[in-house]
């Protein structure tokens, strides 16, 4: 009995590694769709590109609205909800796809599937593994690599045997997986408390801080001056990392790679990002994640291979200095999800989960507009990685105005459950 109440009470964590392996890969996936569905819809690459990113962004900014749709619904039924849109778009896709807006209905049907489970389930871990929050996080990092490995190998795959429509379909199919993950996620007496723990209802309006009162979710940013921050680090990550995924496919044949070994860069990265995230699991065990091991280094290692890229037409080289991108940008989402709780009080926690979704969100559509727009205007995806290298060093001066310690928590209002 006690191995099956230990089995049932981790099970919901095969949900969450779930979900990371789907959402890391369908976006790299996307990237092997890209001159596919440029081809047949005669369109440009800013305006499929950003249909790409949709879904991402999609995912991130309507985000809130599930933690909303908790009040009306368990945290399983949303994510049953959710698995069942997240493959729903994919399938429209390989059924019927004429124009590029229905492509941008298609993926914002999928990433509001992703959005339905993306907040309860943080919250819901946050609950249940409260003192495991960060390395349970670094781990499932990993699974997003995993994603980024297979996802777009499957895809390539499945293009091949049964054509662009009918491998739509089949990745459609594949992606209702998902659907496990929300019957995963059994609600227990801590989740069920949830919102009640977190939602401070015995503070009266009158005794919160104003900037509680008026900001709505973005009052953890100004009441936490080091998660705004973590939240800038994370928008010049989102910007790399959304732009890299959409074109190392385009980027490999650019540079005369055959179709197949560019979509090799991708498992070679994934693999890479695998690493990167075991290492964020080490450094976050041994109290050793912080702003230079998290944030300033990886990304310099990030810039560096990307501006080394440009300069290389052969394969080995090419997988080489992307398997060290995927590392430090496996290393770099393990450790600003991890550190969130870190650096935000219990009452600011729901609203920082939501603030770091939206300002995400709307950088993954900027990512793939703009970058589709360099190559319109480049027609090289080469200068795609090139911004995307200089953009990556900017996170250098974010870093020296982040003095990274970890004292306690300040707590914003007493409800008498200190995380540390």
């Amino acid at each position: 009995m006690k191995f099956l109440s230990t089995l049932s009470r981790h099970l919901p964590l095969l949900s969450l590694f779930i979900r990371f392996f789907f959402f890391g890969g369908v976006l790299k996936a996307n990237g092997v769709l890209l001159s596919y569905t440029v081809e047949q819809l005669h369109s440009n690459n800013a305006a499929v590109a950003w249909a790409y990113t949709i879904q991402c962004a999609v995912a991130y900014l309507a985000a809130p609205l599930g933690t909303y749709m908790l009040q009306f619904f368990s945290v399983r039924q949303l994510g049953i909800l959710g698995g069942f849109l997240t493959g729903l778009g994919y399938v429209c896709s390989g059924i019927y796809l004429d124009s590029v807006w229905q492509l941008y209905i298609y993926q914002a049907i999928s990433g509001l599937g992703f959005s339905m489970w993306t907040l309860p389930q943080c919250m819901y871990i946050q609950a249940n593994f409260e003192r495991l929050y960060s390395s349970v996080f670094a781990v499932g990092a990993g699974f997003i690599f995993v994603g980024v490995a297979v996802l777009p190998l499957t895809l390539q795959w499945l293009i091949r045997e049964y054509g662009q429509a009918g491998g739509k379909l089949c990745f459609g199919a594949l992606l209702w997986n998902c659907i496990l993950g929300g019957v995963l996620l059994r609600p227990t007496s801590k989740s069920r408390r949830l919102l009640k723990d977190y939602s401070y209802d015995h503070i009266d309006e009158s005794e919160k801080h104003f900037i509680d009162r008026y900001s709505l979710c973005f009052s953890s940013m100004i009441r936490h001056p080091k998660y705004t921050v973590l939240v800038a680090f994370v928008l010049v990550q989102t910007y790399v990392y959304s732009s890299w995924a959409i074109y190392l496919v385009t980027f490999g044949e650019a540079r005369g790679l055959s179709r197949q070994k560019a979509v090799y860069l991708s498992t070679v990265a994934g693999v890479g990002g695998m690493v990167g995230s075991g290492i964020g699991h080490i450094l976050f065990h041994l109290q050793r994640m912080n702003v230079y091991t998290g944030c300033l280094l990886p990304s310099i290692v990030t810039g560096v291979t990307l501006g080394c890229s440009i300069l290389s037409k052969d394969f080995l080289i090419l997988s080489v200095l992307n398997f060290w991108t995927g590392l430090s940008l496996g290393l770099q989402y393990a450790g600003w999800l991890g550190m969130i709780p870190i650096l935000v009080c219990n009452f600011h926690l729901a609203a920082a989960y939501s603030s770091s979704s939206v300002t995400e969100g709307f950088v993954y559509q900027l990512g793939g507009l703009s970058s589709g727009l360099i190559q319109d205007y480049y027609g090289s995806p080469e200068m795609v990685f090139a911004v995307c290298s200089l953009v990556s060093m900017l996170v250098t001066p974010i870093s020296l105005v982040w003095i990274f310690d970890q004292p306690a928590i300040r707590q914003c209002y007493d409800n008498g459950d200190e995380r540390r």
